[in-house]
């Protein structure tokens, strides 16, 4: 029974979360650290479709994830919930708010759910002898304040994973600043998340996915009507860099979004240095306080394909 256990933790992580989220190839060849891949993919069409290039211009719910110091920038209260259907029947749900909290804050409250989809459980080649799931959940808190010039944040959040019977949970906060400068056509970000632990998972420690992403986003041009001065074009260039400190691993994050009317946007984005996915494209249309965002990921070959975002978003 042990043995058995043992093998259905590895399949579970090599297949159940490596797959879908890192690389097979990875796992297989122990480039990986770290544990909780999901805590890396961000949970929002809208950053998807930018090559999750989010760092310095995170102002929504979302921010929980991206950068809490956003959640203190001049925004209504919003709610947003999102769906992702990845590869290997992996879906993920993110539900997450944003309110004002006085003059110069912001709070937000979030929830993530993955889960892995039935994983087949072997002994040996051959037909499997059942299924099980693995399942993953973060909860938090997020606040955001201007102080003076820049914007800070702090997120606090509950991790927890299920692998067949075994569970493991821990916790761990995220550090977020933000700055704009040139009447917010420039907007500068960084954050360091994923600091924490998580109990073990049987006799297997898990390390968290420290991660450091700093970035800059930019709007070099806007079109305004000559009737009332509001905006009928504007885009969005945006450049990241993301560092996994346990994984000693990189990655370049570009994208480029176009806004007409403040009704429709135009997305793209292209993620370096990732086995499973790169380009990405997306759309949004916004009306009154209702939005909806939806992102096309590319999977590299290999892994069926292409992921899908949807966002549905109501401000207030």
């Amino acid at each position: 029974m042990r043995t058995r256990a043992r093998f259905m933790y590895t399949l579970g992580r090599a297949v159940g979360v490596g797959a879908f989220l890192l690389s097979a190839a990875q796992h297989a060849a122990g480039q990986d650290a770290s544990g909780l891949p999901f805590l890396r993919i961000g949970p929002d069409a809208r950053a998807a479709a930018m090559g999750d290039a989010r760092v310095a211009l995170a102002d929504d719910a979302f921010a929980t994830y991206w950068n809490p110091a956003g959640l203190s920038r001049v925004a209504p209260n919003q709610a947003s919930l999102s769906h992702h259907i990845w590869v290997a029947d992996v879906r993920t749900y993110a539900l997450s708010s944003r309110f004002r909290a006085g003059g110069v804050g912001g709070l937000g409250l979030f929830v993530t759910a993955t889960t892995s989809g039935e994983i087949e459980v072997r002994d040996e080649p051959g037909p499997p002898e059942g299924t099980f799931e693995a399942q993953y959940i973060t909860a938090g808190l997020s606040y955001g304040r201007r102080i003076g010039p820049l914007r800070a944040g702090l997120t606090a959040k509950y991790l927890s994973e299920n692998i067949y019977s075994e569970t493991a949970s821990g916790y761990a906060f995220d550090f977020g600043l933000q700055a704009t400068f040139l009447e917010d056509r420039l907007s500068v970000g960084a954050t360091l998340a994923n600091a924490g632990s998580i109990s073990e998972l049987k006799t297997v420690e898990t390390r968290l996915p420290l991660l450091g992403r700093g970035g800059v986003a930019v709007t070099p041009f806007t079109i305004k009507s000559e009737d009332d001065g509001e905006d009928v074009v504007s885009a969005t260039l945006v450049a990241e860099v993301s560092h996994v400190f346990p994984d000693s691993l990189t990655r370049f994050h570009a994208g480029m979004s176009v806004e007409i009317f403040d009704v429709l946007s135009l997305r793209g984005g292209y993620i370096t240095n990732d086995a499973l996915r790169n380009l990405s494209f997306g759309l949004g249309f916004r009306y009154v306080g209702i939005a909806f965002d939806y992102a096309l990921v590319t999977f590299e070959g290999g892994f069926e394909g292409p992921g899908h975002m949807l966002t549905l978003s109501y401000a207030w």
